[in-house]
């Protein structure tokens, strides 16, 4: 049955931004198609996933569309589903805030930890959180940071990065909310990271070498790698990007000896 429903993208601090989806509804019907899209249609890549979504309003998801199918009498987007022939925008809101229009089901895609946050709006047009299920279903259970969110959104504080033996620290930010686990959970940008990794790269074949275990970051084109050596050989560490393309470094590395201070706290402990 049709049932009126946003799907989209999470922001920072509970922010959204969603199109509607004309045959949406419960997860058991909605899960399974955006996960094949995201498996077999992005090849298990959700920020390119997640701006095709955000491209139209929807008819219905349906990873075995064709550019020649003809269903619903939208326009078909491969891979994806069927296009409605009238486009709303995308809507933006908070999740706190009341839904607008008639609407019953909200899907919001968290690109920094791949999983899906599933709202439900009550009888008093308020969303209530109904649910969280990941793309790859086999990655459930695995909570690295905070989840790249937290039930009242992130709250991302100012905050300065100390390497060692470094005479200033790098801009970045640390998220206050609580925690599956003790990890600091802090975001930088790309010139930080870049900083990051010309100060930590190894410069000798021993840095890099099993029982070191300072960690380092690496580039590996656009993105970026974090590195520490295990007993067998360096481990690498996929940096996650959010949903304001920014690196989220949310895993509990042993050795790490970056310091993270807040801004008004700079100059102290040098």
């Amino acid at each position: 049955m049709s049932c009126s429903t946003l799907v989209g993208v999470t922001g920072s601090g509970g922010a959204y931004a969603a199109r509607w989806l004309h045959w949406g509804g419960d997860p058991k019907p909605i899960m399974p198609p955006l996960r094949r899209i995201w498996q077999h249609t992005f090849a298990r890549h959700t920020l390119p996933m997640t701006e095709a979504l955000l491209r139209h309003d929807w008819v219905t998801l349906d990873p075995a569309v064709t550019r020649a199918s003809r269903r619903h009498g939208g326009p078909p987007v491969a891979g994806v589903g069927y296009a409605t022939d009238l486009q709303g925008g995308i809507r933006r809101g908070r999740v706190d805030e009341t839904a607008q229009g008639y609407l019953e089901w909200m899907y919001l895609i968290d690109v920094a930890t791949d999983t899906v946050l599933v709202y439900e709006a009550t009888c008093h047009s308020r969303w209530l959180r109904r649910s969280q299920h990941p793309l790859d279903p086999a990655s459930a259970g695995r909570v690295v940071g905070c989840g790249g969110y937290t039930d009242h959104g992130h709250r991302w504080d100012t905050a300065r990065l100390w390497l060692p033996d470094a005479r200033a620290g790098l801009d970045a930010e640390v998220c206050l909310a609580a925690h599956p686990h003790g990890a600091a959970v802090i975001r930088f940008t790309d010139a930080t990271a870049h900083a990051i990794t010309a100060a930590t790269t190894p410069t000798t074949p021993t840095q890099g070498e099993p029982g070191r275990q300072a960690p380092w970051l690496r580039s590996v084109g656009t993105e970026f790698d974090l590195m520490w050596a295990d007993r067998r050989a360096p481990r690498p560490y996929r940096l996650r990007r959010d949903a304001d393309g920014l690196l989220l470094l949310e895993a509990d590395v042993p050795g790490r000896s970056w310091r993270l201070l807040t801004a008004p706290a700079e100059g102290m402990g040098r």
